[in-house]
């Protein structure tokens, strides 16, 4: 067994392949002068552990290039790790006639592996494509021992869709939690107020979500909160993508922290002992 990284995952994959003892894999990944993607496995395999993002989308092709040469290398066992599951949040038609993004990708998956394992996905819905084969990998475990460490004194969503996972964070961290309201204007602009009756003037906020992307959430919330009294504020997700950068966060957010599963510059945290344990506990061993 070996594990098999694509082009923008090797740094989890090689803290997964230190905990668990398997080792990674020799590939090959290159681009030819038109920017198409080369992937060769340089040794045979009798089962493969791919650990692939589809974030940026040329990791769906790095994915499925991957999954290819594994089998040509002899792999009778395939799985497939995805610390990011990008294009999961069109998890329906919710206008006539489009594209449902997380099925195309699950029913690509799910022709190529035996098993999926997938890092915070976006909604059930989308979890719910992968069938008996998906397995999800919650990090709030992780994010609530960070939160905890940095000495917040309380655990804010900046709405209800995170308010399970907030609360799951803060019985780790041993916080109380609450969420915000938002009202959501345009795909770019939200109205956040603080829920009557509570008080952050003088605390310290951990704020959590499962995916930062333009960020436009979190800085309205920011925002919110520091007018308020918030004495600081420490943001915290699972998947940190910054598509906007972070510059405008200045003078609102005093710090951020993201896990592993989209490498970046915030990712003080990592998944890659729950990933372990879950592969742990699939393999038997």
């Amino acid at each position: 067994m070996k594990i098999v990284s694509t082009g923008n995952s090797e740094g989890l994959s090689s803290k997964i392949s230190s905990i668990l003892g398997i080792p990674l894999a020799r590939v090959n990944h290159r681009r030819f002068a038109d920017t198409e993607l080369y992937v060769r496995i340089e040794e045979q395999l009798n089962e493969a552990i791919v650990v692939g993002s589809t974030y940026p989308d040329s990791g769906i092709i790095d994915i499925l290039l991957t999954a290819d040469a594994a089998q040509n290398a002899g792999a009778k066992k395939k799985v497939l790790l995805v610390p990011y599951f990008g294009y999961a949040r069109q998890d329906a038609m919710f206008q006539q006639y489009e594209a449902v993004s997380a099925r195309v990708l699950s029913e690509l998956f799910l022709e190529r592996f035996d098993k999926i394992f997938v890092v915070n996905m976006h909604s059930p819905e989308g979890m719910a494509f992968l069938g008996n084969k998906g397995k999800e990998i919650r990090a709030e475990s992780v994010i609530g021992e960070r939160v905890k460490e940095d000495g917040n004194d309380v655990v804010i969503s900046p709405d209800d869709g995170f308010r399970e996972e907030g609360e799951n964070i803060s019985k780790v961290a041993g916080l109380e939690s609450i969420y915000l309201n938002k009202k959501r204007v345009s795909d770019t602009k939200v109205e956040i107020t603080i829920p009557e009756g509570f008080s952050v003037k003088g605390k310290v906020v951990a704020l959590t979500d499962d995916m930062i992307s333009t960020g436009g959430t979190i800085l309205e919330s920011s925002k919110v909160l520091k007018q308020n009294g918030a004495k600081a504020i420490n943001v915290y997700c699972v998947h940190g993508l910054f598509v906007s950068g972070t510059s405008r966060y200045a003078g609102f957010v005093d710090s951020i922290s993201t896990t592993d599963t989209v490498d970046g510059p915030f990712s003080k945290m990592t998944v890659s002992d729950i990933v372990a344990s879950s592969l742990r506990e699939y393999f038997g061993h």
